[in-house]
């Protein structure tokens, strides 16, 4: 019985010392605030090309709803990439490309403001690098949908606030997005 007290007391001394070493923690990573590592290349069949979907009768619609590979850039660096899911009822899961424990999926609210134009809100917590509250952060994005359905693009901004509310900063960029499609 005393070897696995051990081993969970060793396992949790390690998480401990590991988290202490870990690049700021933002909820959502926050695009653009930690070193970008470049994910694996993903496989092309997984996206909707423009002419090959239109002429194979694929998912054609100005409907933001379904699942997205997104890009986010800045300055024209790229700071960040996700996958995006758009659920019908006007709520948004994003999950990015950064370890977990940095807070690595997001929530959200959309609405559609005009045809294949979309806003969309993320509220969100940050924290220093020993993990404690900093404040809350609010990613705004407004995204036009191609007129093939299958891409969008947009400008986001993050507009950064401190425990007691009052503003910290911004940080402004840009998306591109592609539609991930079924085989």
């Amino acid at each position: 019985m005393q070897r696995p007290m051990t081993t969970i007391t060793l396992t949790g001394a390690l998480l401990a010392i590991s988290a202490s070493f870990a690049p700021k923690l933002t909820a959502c990573s926050l695009p653009g605030l930690s070193t970008f590592r470049t994910p694996v290349t993903l496989p092309p069949s997984l996206f909707a090309p423009a002419q090959s979907q239109a002429a194979s009768g694929g998912v054609q619609s100005s409907s933001i709803v379904g699942l997205w590979n997104v890009t986010f850039y800045s300055g024209g660096t790229i700071v960040d990439q996700a996958f995006d899911v758009w659920h019908s009822d006007g709520t948004e899961i994003l999950n990015d490309f950064t370890n977990p424990i940095e807070g690595n999926v997001c929530l959200g609210v959309w609405t559609e403001t005009s045809s294949q134009t979309f806003k969309l809100k993320h509220p969100s917590w940050t924290f220093d690098g020993g993990g404690n509250l900093t404040g809350t952060a609010y990613i705004v994005e407004t995204l036009i949908v191609g007129p093939n359905g299958n891409e969008y693009e947009g400008p986001y901004s993050i507009s950064f606030f401190d425990t007691a509310g009052s503003p910290a900063g911004t940080f402004t960029g840009v998306l591109k997005a592609y539609r991930v499609m079924p085989d």
